[in-house]
């Protein structure tokens, strides 16, 4: 059974609005790089599960986990991340793994306080 997630992204760090403009104009594959962070997890997204990106305390989006975390790059790579590399402390361990877009949501709906992690299980 799948299990859903809230991934929070920081909008001084990351140029959503962009990525959903590419992905909406065919410039995007929708294919996220997604970080762990640092913090600890007892329990991690799974392959099947959903995310649902938090971004300036709106749901933006809803995506599917299609890969397990791997450690590599390429969300080092990301060309929507804003501002120096070395700005992105809580992805410094190259941890990440992919989420497939599967919904942009049109009027964002305004998300209650999740915390400050990366990942947070969450409950639809």
């Amino acid at each position: 059974m799948s299990k859903n997630w809230i991934v929070h992204w920081n909008y001084k760090l990351y140029d959503y609005e962009k990525l959903i403009r590419d992905y909406k104009n065919n410039n995007h594959s929708g294919i996220i790089h997604q970080c762990k962070g640092l913090a600890k997890m007892v329990k991690i997204p799974k392959i099947g599960d959903y995310a649902y990106v938090k971004c300036n305390k709106l749901k933006i989006m809803k995506c599917k986990i299609i890969s397990n975390f791997v450690i590599g790059f390429e969300e080092e790579c990301d060309k929507y991340n804003i501002g120096k590399k070395n700005n992105r402390q809580h992805s410094t361990n190259n941890e990440y793994l992919a989420m497939q877009i599967v919904e942009i949501y049109e009027n964002p709906i305004e998300l209650r306080h999740y915390g400050q992690r990366t990942w947070v299980s969450y409950s639809i």
